[in-house]
């Protein structure tokens, strides 16, 4: 050793990752006793430990795990992130990576004709069995059938009424056993007469498969005559 000369050791700047293990260890506090405290896995918990940064998710979870262990371990909270943000830019700058981020890159749906010819043969196929599923419960099901006029249990002076309904466009309809014309509406008007008293109309519907449905209505039939008379002879009890 020369005269007026020294060795100093230099000491080296320890690491984040060195940084926590020290003060964990100082504190001695096991890698399990930190997961249990932070909620923070393990194996994120040695990568921070270990500078491991390829272990390390997404910058913004990273940053977060970082904060939350700086915060358990009584540390420097802006001083770690300041050390977090230098040492993580450091790595992949000298080893030429391109750090990850939490950023989401949004997928562009690019309509091709690969796209179009299977989704539209999907539309029509699903049209077709739509089309055959409405026709097949139509065909096995009971038309639909609305008698519009008369009210049932309703009362008439004249002995001609009309009898009003509407039904389904290829069902035959039947009064009282006549056949009635239908409408490319599905609508029909059938002349009716009645006679005097109780009078039962019976209205029928019936499709191409036979499958019918019957409505019966009662109407009554008084001659204004009769009701006057009726009345007279009530205004005679009383």
């Amino acid at each position: 050793m020369n005269a007026g000369f020294s060795l100093k050791k230099i000491k080296k700047k320890q690491t984040l990752g060195q940084m926590f293990r020290r003060k964990r260890k100082r504190d001695k506090l096991s890698i399990l006793d930190a997961e249990l405290a932070t909620k923070i896995r393990s194996k994120y918990l040695i990568a921070i430990e270990e500078d491991d940064w390829f272990s390390l998710p997404a910058h913004t979870y990273t940053k977060g795990f970082v904060v939350r262990y700086a915060k358990y371990l009584n540390l420097d909270q802006k001083k770690v992130i300041e050390r977090y943000s230098s040492e993580r830019r450091s790595f992949y700058n000298s080893n030429n990576l391109i750090s990850p981020t939490s950023k989401v890159v949004e997928k562009r749906f690019l309509i091709t004709p690969k796209v179009v010819i299977p989704s539209a043969v999907g539309l029509i196929l699903i049209g077709v069995f739509s089309f055959i599923i409405y026709q097949v419960y139509g065909f096995a099901a009971a038309p639909e059938l609305v008698i519009t006029s008369p009210d049932n249990n309703s009362m008439f002076e004249d002995e001609n009424i009309e009898v009003r309904g509407v039904t389904d466009q290829n069902a035959d309809i039947y009064v009282n056993d006549e056949s009635v014309m239908v409408s490319s509406e599905g609508k029909f008007v059938a002349d009716f007469k009645l006679h005097s008293g109780v009078n039962i109309i019976e209205v029928k519907a019936v499709n191409k498969a036979d499958k019918e449905k019957v409505l019966t209505y009662i109407v009554e039939h008084k001659s204004k005559t009769a009701i006057n008379i009726n009345d007279k002879e009530k205004d005679g009890q009383e």
